[in-house]
Order: C-alpha cells, then structure tokens, then sequence
C-alpha cells in the first residue's frame, strides 16, 4: 500500500519530502500564520474508505510546531500595537499639558492686569505724590507708568503756586490746612518754622500756663520746630505753680494795698520810697523809686493838685502768688482828685490796675489795663 502525506497544517496532500503545501508556506514566511491557526481545517480522512488508520504517516511533531508558528506569528504584531499606543497617548498628554500651561498663563495674566488697574484707580483716587509713587514702585513697567509721572509733576507744579502764596500770610490756620492737604510737601521744614514763630507770639502775648503749655504739645506733635521749646517750658513750669491768693492771705493783702494807696495820696516821699523796690515798672516804663517819687511830685505840682484821694476797691480785687513769693493783684480803685484853681471842678476817675509786688510786699510793678468805668476814662498818675 502506498504511504500519502499531508500537510502538517491543514491536511492537505503534499508531495514527498515535503512538511507544508504551499499555501501554508507562504502564509509562514510572510508572517500570518496565525489566521490559519484559528480556522484549521480538520484532517482528511482518505478516500479510499478500505484505508485503515494505522496506514496513515504519524504526526507526532504536529502540536510543536503548530504551537511555535503561532508564537512566532503572533509576537511581532503585539509589540508593534504597544508601541503605537504608547506614542499616541504620549502625544496626547504633551497637547493637554501644553493646553493647560496655556490656560494657566492667560489666567495670571489677566488676574495681574487687574491687580494693577485697581491699585492705579486708588492712587488716582488719593491724587497725591505719595500714592503715585507707591504705583511706580510697585509696578515700574506699568501701564500707567508715564501717567503717573506726569500727575507728580502737575501736583508740585500746584504746590509750588499754593506755597509762593502761603509763605506770605501770617493765618496760622492757612499753615494748618496747607499742611493737611500736603502731608509730604517739600516746604514742610519751611513751613514748620514759620508756624513755630507765629505760635510763640500768640503764647507770649497771651502768657499763661495753658499758652505754653498748647506750645510745647504742638512741637511734640510736630507740627512747628520748636525753637522755644526751652523757654515755654520753663515759664509753664513757674505759671503752673502760680496758686490763687485766698482767705487769710487775701485779707493781709488788702490791708497792705491799703496802707500804700494812703502812703500815695499823701506823697510822703520819705515814706513813699520804702514802698517800692529799686527797679520799678511804672505804668509806661522801668525807672528807680527815687524817679518814682520825683516824677508823683512834679506832676501834681505841675497839674495845681491840691489833694488826691485812693479808695480801693477790695470786692475787685483778685490775686494770684508765684513759687517765689511774687503776688499779681487785680484791683480796681476809685481816686478823687480836687486842685488849687477855684474854677476847676474835682475829678473822679477809676483806675483799673495790675499790682506786683515781691515777697517783701514791695511793690515792683503798676500797670492800667486801659478801660473805662461809669463813662471815665483812667489816667495815668
């Protein structure tokens, strides 16, 4: 009986010598054979139906083979696809990084160009020097940069006017104001000095403890210079302790003005003398007791003065004592003045005068405060 053979793959009948028919050849070398794989086709059975099995070539490296062919078949297309999706999914990934860097970008961008027209529209709000400058430093490539500059130099251009104006009044409140508006002005030395001068003579003329004491709390404020920082400090100390005379200490002082007014009117100029220190501010200036006394008397004799009458008014009177002893009376008092010539009428007048007298109840000072009681006016006498 004659042996047939058959391809180890599908079945079909080969020559000799020969494993695989050419269909299955070429399927192997081009690198498919997996699609013959799948659709195998079963062995044939030979025609000859008296053909027993046993004639039948074995096949005993069939599975082998067939198992190496399909790895060697199936390998390839694997790690060719792996590939293909990882390339695809990294390019994937690069766009959407890209996309986002991107977005993020535009969104910073956007959010600083808000950031800064917001902080441009407070400066334009205060409209000062100052609020200018805090943009330029903050943003120094700004939008807004040029305009910025240009306001600064429009607001000096005004201060400089405003201050040729100022520098002219004496309205310590101008000063005041100028300086409000302007906190950061370039005059402000300028200005400080000059405020500090008009205040020291307001304080001096009014030359009390609260004057000097509004002066130095100006100059720790820093609103003037301070030059009399010193001297209002010390007169502050001196008025403060000044104490109001009252009771006992008043009633003794009544009786001393008394005794003078009494020592006046009669012109004892022996007694007289011993009621004034050496120096004395008389009414309109300094001069020596002696030229005190000379002068009364000149001037009575001058004026045909037969007799002069003081009646001081102790109701008036208001007194006020120093840390030194030094007493500062208030004291109206009424004189009555009558002359040697027949047809000249006597004259009432009320003097209202400022007394100083020292510790020893000497009187150091005399001054009228210049008014005028029941339609006289006072003299000076």
């Amino acid at each position: 009986m004659s042996t047939n053979k058959y391809c180890l793959l599908c079945g079909k009948p080969v020559e000799e010598g020969q494993e695989f028919c050419e269909d299955c050849r070429d399927h192997m070398e081009n690198q498919y054979a997996t699609d013959f794989l799948d659709n195998k086709p079963d062995v044939v059975q030979p025609e000859d139906e008296n053909e027993k099995p046993e004639d039948i070539e074995p096949e005993e490296h069939q599975p082998v083979e067939e198992t190496e062919v399909e790895q060697s078949g199936s390998e390839p297309t694997k790690k060719g696809m792996s590939k293909a999706v990882i390339f695809i999914l990294m390019g994937c990934f690069i766009l959407v990084a890209i996309g986002v860097v991107g977005t993020i970008k535009v969104i910073e961008q956007r959010e600083s160009e808000e950031k800064e027209l917001k902080f441009w529209n407070k400066s334009v709000d205060e409209n000062t020097v100052l609020s200018y400058s805090k943009y330029l430093v903050t943003y120094r490539n700004g939008k807004f940069v040029d305009e910025a500059n240009e306001r600064i130099r429009k607001i000096r251009k005004e201060e400089i006017a405003a201050w040729e104006k100022l520098k002219k009044s004496s309205d310590l409140n101008a000063f005041y104001a100028y300086i409000s508006e302007n906190p950061k002005t370039p005059y402000l030395s300028q200005i400080r000095d000059i405020m500090d001068s008009l205040t020291w003579v307001s304080t001096l003329k009014d030359d009390s403890a609260d004057a000097y004491k509004a002066y130095l709390e100006n100059v720790k404020l820093e609103n003037i210079s301070g030059k009399h920082v010193d001297e209002a400090n010390e007169r502050y100390q001196y008025l403060s302790s000044i104490v109001v005379v009252e009771g006992a200490s008043l009633e003794s002082l009544k009786l001393d003005l008394d005794d003078f007014f009494k020592k006046l009117a009669q012109n004892n100029q022996r007694e007289l003398l011993k009621e004034f220190t050496s120096s004395v501010y008389y009414y309109t200036g300094k001069k020596t007791a002696t030229e005190i006394v000379a002068d009364i008397t000149k001037e009575r004799k001058d004026d045909k003065v037969k007799k002069i009458t003081y009646n001081p008014i102790h109701d008036s009177l208001y007194a006020k004592r120093d840390n030194q002893g030094i007493v500062f009376a208030e004291l109206s008092v009424k004189s009555v003045t009558s002359f040697n010539v027949r047809k000249k009428k006597d004259e009432t007048d009320t003097l209202s005068l400022l007394i100083e007298l020292d510790k020893d109840k000497k009187i150091r000072s005399i001054k009228t405060k210049n008014n005028t009681t029941n339609g006289t006016q006072t003299r000076n006498n």
